[in-house]
């Protein structure tokens, strides 16, 4: 649809004896005035029929309707517009197709993996824990969606990973002197001519076994995890599958009600990895996962 257009100079349509007139000009940008303000109304109320182009005015009159308090500080517009969106959409029946669509709405596509015990009645969610506002929003959807007989149980991951890389130069070494005639201090024994870069670190080279190595020094080195920068857990499950490590622990609520960051440590207490973000434990423990693989590559602009 295109946007309505009004020409704000309203003195060229007067007669030509009007133009003059000062009060006639005053008259006339008043109106100009107006008209724009009408104009920016109208292009209001069309974005309005929009969940997608919502002004502020009309995200808040639909969250009302749903009792949604909203908090400026740390939700943005975009995140409102998709909360009331998709809260609007939460209609039964529910399947579990309908869960897999809600989550790509919410996370991405290809971002979260959902895993479902069927013998023990347990609904496994596993995805990025960075975005705490969609966090809580997935809480809220998969709770409203899921049979009452279901456990939900959040399964959270932290992605950082090595990249290594090679570089191979050379160089010629010149000899300034033969064998019985070098005379001391007069010119070096040797100088050696750069022959520059052979191989760049954007050429593979790095093979699956250093790779693999890397990955057990790491998962060798793993001895704990740390939440909120006080909340030290022990039990943590670590494998090695090729050149990715993983580490796995459970949180209760009877240690935090929210992880605002997980750390990993080493046996000394030094901090391996640490990450900033927000999951919401509720009722049932949190398990927590991150993923560290090790890959051949470089970092871009640095």
């Amino acid at each position: 649809m295109n946007p309505i257009q009004f020409d704000p100079e309203l003195l060229q349509y007067l007669p030509t004896w009007y133009k003059p007139i000062q009060e006639y000009q005053q008259l006339c940008q008043t109106e100009s005035q107006e008209l724009e303000l009408l104009a920016e109304a109208m292009h209001t109320v069309k974005d309005n029929f929009y969940f997608q182009t919502m002004t502020e005015s009309g995200v808040e009159e639909w969250e009302q309707v749903f009792g949604i308090v909203p908090n400026p500080s740390t939700e943005d517009l975009e995140f409102r517009r998709a909360r009331v969106l998709n809260r609007i959409s939460t209609k039964p029946p529910f399947t579990l197709g309908f869960l897999y669509r809600k989550l790509d709405e919410l996370i991405g596509p290809g971002e979260w993996t959902v895993t479902v015990d069927y013998p023990n009645y347990t609904l496994y969610i596993e995805s990025a824990a960075q975005n705490f506002n969609y966090a809580t929003e997935v809480t809220y959807t998969v709770n409203r969606i899921k049979p009452a007989h279901i456990a939900f149980v959040q399964k959270p991951f932290v992605q950082s990973g090595l990249l290594l890389s090679e570089t191979i130069s050379g160089a010629l070494r010149d000899y300034n002197y033969v064998l019985g005639s070098w005379q001391l201090g007069v010119l070096p024994f040797a100088v050696e001519e750069d022959m520059g870069v052979l191989k760049l670190p954007t050429t593979p080279s790095v093979q699956p076994p250093l790779l693999s190595g890397v990955a057990g020094f790491v998962l060798g080195d793993i001895a704990a995890a740390r939440i909120n920068g006080a909340i030290v857990v022990n039990d943590v499950s670590k494998t090695q599958e090729g050149a990715l490590v993983t580490v796995t622990y459970p949180v209760s609520s009877s240690l935090t009600d929210e992880i605002l960051q997980a750390e990993l440590l080493d046996s000394a207490g030094n901090v391996l990895t640490s990450s900033a973000i927000y999951v919401a434990v509720g009722p049932q423990p949190v398990i927590m996962t991150h993923k560290i693989p090790v890959r051949e590559g470089v970092i871009e602009n640095g």
